[in-house]
């Protein structure tokens, strides 16, 4: 799918991200969400935010195409995407690549964050915390 430059956006959508810890059980305050640009041509910083004692972000406005491209033929993709990184003291770091934010909706992003070990060298993740949302969202 083709995806439309985001200074080229006229709508907007929202974006909440919410950290958390031990399975989504314990809230994680004071976490550092960074949101980035998904497109290569535009992939620099859009904001820093940091999580409440909730372990919510606040709500964040960010342009997308209007929810009237997902009704017109062509390749043109209904939804913007962003990549967001969560960086706590004591977790190790998750990467979300390619988060869909689609026009007049509010999108929330679970995170769960792994303490770090003292045994950091042996590998308890299998995978080094980045996440790529599927490329098709369910719309």
């Amino acid at each position: 799918m083709n995806h439309q430059n985001q200074n080229e956006y006229t709508s907007s959508g929202n974006l909440v991200v919410s950290v958390s810890t031990a399975s989504g059980a314990i809230p994680v305050e004071g976490a550092i969400v960074t949101v980035r640009g998904g497109d290569m041509e535009n992939s620099g910083v859009i904001t820093v935010m940091y999580t409440d004692r909730s372990g919510n972000t606040e709500r964040i406005t960010l342009p997308a195409p209007p929810a009237s491209l997902s009704e017109a033929p062509g390749n043109i993709s209904p939804y913007a995407r962003y990549n967001l990184e969560i960086d706590k003291e004591g977790f190790n770091t998750r990467t979300f690549i390619n988060v869909p934010i689609f026009s007049g909706t509010t999108s929330i992003q679970p995170v769960n964050l792994i303490p770090r070990t003292e045994f950091e060298g042996q590998a308890i993740i299998p995978n080094d915390g980045t996440v790529t949302e599927n490329q098709n969202p369910e719309l």
